[in-house]
């Protein structure tokens, strides 16, 4: 039976493909389960005209991505924390954090592109990485 996946399924394939699976687990497992749905001629048409706004999706974010990028290029963000005398933050430094620097500085992140290496618990400059599934940037904040 073919299925349209509606989400990832181990060693069957990703979310939007189309795949052949014996009947019984098509209909004892994926379907009722939500994890697929029937290949059916509506279905199919459904699915193509969500895969092709999903590609659009993906490359005006890719787009989005580059452009940041060169902006955030010669930029430092400016972060302001509590901290005790000695420059240690009573708080780590969190993505959403960030993105509220860059917001006020005129850039539009979200925190699931920004990936912090190491927990940011004191003042000074810090590098942390823009991430795109397979694109990364690294770029500078300033934590006072």
């Amino acid at each position: 039976m073919k299925v349209i996946l509606l989400r990832d399924v181990a060693k069957i394939g990703r979310k939007g493909e189309i795949v052949s699976v014996p009947d019984g687990y098509a209909q004892n497992q994926l379907i009722p389960k939500g994890q697929a749905k029937p290949a059916t001629t509506e279905n199919l048409k459904t699915a193509l005209r969500t895969n092709e706004n999903a590609q659009k999706a993906e490359s005006e974010a890719e787009t989005r991505f580059f452009a940041l990028k060169a902006a955030l290029n010669d930029q430092v963000i400016t972060i302001s924390g509590l901290k005790n005398d000695n420059g240690h933050l009573f708080a780590a430094i969190k993505p959403e954090m960030i993105v509220e620097a860059a917001k006020a500085a005129g850039h539009i992140l979200t925190p699931f592109t920004i990936e912090i290496g190491e927990a940011i618990k004191t003042t000074g400059q810090h590098s942390i990485q823009l991430v795109l599934k397979n694109h990364r940037f690294p770029f500078n904040i300033n934590v006072e």
